[in-house]
């Protein structure tokens, strides 16, 4: 292929303006497509894990080995075993790391009731856990006994004002037991797993549950260690000090429905990108196609003259490398524009998410994620699709002979 070769296909491209633009648009909009629907995926992913580790969970936490089929806290830590833990922990490569207690209980107003999940927390290490305290929008985070936090949108729907006074209840060893608290804070994140969740001291939750242990540990990992690699390195050093019944889960373990519907999504998105592709490819192979039997006489004319039907096939070729080419650029730029633009904004979901993903860990505002990767997972399927697509186009233009091409046209 010559510089010549490689002219004349770009001159032809123009000499047809609408078809060319026809071709180009099925191609931005295939890579768009494409682009925008793995950006959002991969996106949608990262948000539900991010979100739920820096507001709620945490990176890693240490449950008792069971706990998860009955959640209930005499099933947790017994007090040997967070002791036993923290002295792993002092020596293990983490950031921080805080004590919880949870319960399920009630929470009651002078204006209603609602059932709660109670979760006791030591104020201080929280915050070097998670940054729910960062999500208070009006009070402040709580600090000493007595004190609650709760929901913006809990406190609405219980007419529940700052510096009330509420009672929760929850079931101890002994039976139910209550006690009133002060409401100092309450906050709105985009995890509508947490529009239930009361906060109290771990003190507080102690005295409610009348268990000394804790139901976890969770854990703050420092920034750009591998969760996978350090869940099983701590899993190993709490075998080698010869613990036992304590295991460590990751967001996957806490979140098991997480783990089902992401690789259901993983494995939906293949066949609609194929389909996309065909889509894109199909068309650049329509037009070019339609391109070739309308200028059928001027190919027959082009070899008459001394062109090879090796060079005009590979003329045929280089204008849908021409069409794939602009078309990706237009299409992966518009598309790569709107990945940046949510993954600064987001697609906010409101409620609908809030009910339908509070048990997945779906929040409630999703971001996209970019990366340069897509653009070249865009290009290759796109561009390798339209350009097989265009082999047999050019493949009939190589088979022309001259004057049964010219008697045709």
């Amino acid at each position: 292929m010559n510089l010549m070769t490689t002219r004349i296909a770009w001159r032809n491209l123009w000499r047809h303006t609408q078809r060319t633009i026809l071709m180009i648009a099925i191609v931005a909009f295939g890579s768009w497509v494409i682009l925008v629907m793995w950006g959002f995926a991969d996106g949608m992913i990262r948000s539900m894990t991010d979100t739920q580790i820096v507001y709620n969970q945490g990176d890693l936490q240490l449950r008792a080995a069971g706990y998860a089929d009955d959640p209930v806290p005499s099933n947790g830590l017994t007090p040997e075993q967070v002791l036993s833990a923290q002295e792993v922990l002092a020596d293990a490569r983490v950031e921080a790391s805080s004590a919880r207690l949870e319960t399920y209980g009630m929470l009651r107003s002078s204006y209603g009731s609602d059932g709660v999940i109670i979760r006791g927390i030591d104020p201080l290490n929280e915050q070097l856990v998670t940054k729910l305290h960062e999500t208070v929008v009006e009070g402040r985070y709580i600090a000493e006994p007595g004190e609650i936090l709760m929901s913006a949108k809990m406190a609405e729907s219980l007419d529940i004002r700052l510096g009330e006074r509420i009672v929760l209840l929850a079931q101890g060893e002994s039976g139910t037991s209550s006690q009133a608290f002060r409401a100092v804070g309450f906050f709105t994140s985009n995890l509508g797993s947490l529009d239930n969740v009361v906060s109290i001291p771990l003190e507080d939750a102690h005295t409610m549950s009348e268990w000394s242990g804790l139901t976890s540990i969770a854990i703050n990992l420092p920034a750009g260690a591998s969760t996978g690699r350090n869940a099983t390195r701590l899993q190993e050093q709490l075998t080698v000090a010869g613990i036992e019944g304590i295991e460590v889960a990751d967001y996957f373990a806490l979140n098991p429905f997480a783990r089902i519907m992401i690789q259901g999504s993983t494995i939906k998105m293949i066949p609609m990108v194929i389909m996309i592709a065909l889509m894109a490819g199909f068309g650049v192979a329509n037009t070019a196609f339609y391109s070739v039997l309308e200028r059928t006489r001027e190919f027959g004319v082009m070899t008459a003259v001394g062109m090879s039907r090796k060079l005009l096939a590979q003329m045929v070729l280089m204008e849908s490398v021409f069409v794939s080419g602009i078309g990706f650029v237009v299409g992966g730029s518009v598309g790569y524009g709107c990945l940046i633009y949510l993954s600064r904004y987001g697609l906010n979901f409101g409620d609908s998410m809030a009910e339908f993903g509070s048990e997945l860990g779906i929040p409630t505002i999703i971001y996209a994620s970019t990366s340069g990767w897509y653009w070249v997972a865009a290009f290759s399927v796109v561009v390798f699709t339209a350009l097989v697509a265009a082999w047999y186009p050019a493949r009939r233009a190589n088979r022309l002979e001259p004057v049964t091409a010219i008697r045709e046209g």
